[in-house]
């Protein structure tokens, strides 16, 4: 399934997933089992690890009624890395903001690396959003 997108569409199909809440479904189709993560909230540093958090956060194989919204606002592909900008919004919490950078590797997702932000209560620069 995978052999044949490019490295920017496998992000992007697992990014639908993760807006529909099937988190689960995202691993399985589109990371690898060798899975490198680098985010130091995840246990592991690996899939088990990141598969534990999405479960503990309510992410499925299914849908469910938590309400998410990804906001994707700019993806680049270069080789087998894709740069992602997006916020995620959720009623009743603050947007955040996040800057992830995958590595693709025979048609999977291999590495993930990322950087989140709250937008601050009162920005001291109200000319250009964080979007």
């Amino acid at each position: 399934m995978t052999n044949t997108m490019s490295p920017k569409e496998i992000v992007l199909a697992a990014a639908r997933l993760f807006e529909e809440m099937r988190g689960i479904e995202a691993t399985d189709l589109y990371f690898s089992p060798d899975y490198i993560e680098h985010n130091p909230t995840i246990p592991g540093g690996g899939l088990p690890g990141f598969v534990q958090l999405l479960e503990d956060e309510g992410f499925t194989t299914g849908s469910n009624d938590r309400k998410l919204e990804f906001h994707i606002h700019h993806v680049m592909e270069q080789g087998d890395y894709v740069f992602l900008h997006q916020h995620v919004t959720e009623p009743g919490k603050p947007s955040l903001y996040i800057m992830d950078l995958y590595r693709i590797a025979d048609g999977k997702i291999a590495e993930h690396w990322d950087v989140m932000q709250l937008p601050p209560e009162t920005p001291a620069n109200t000319v250009h959003p964080m979007a």
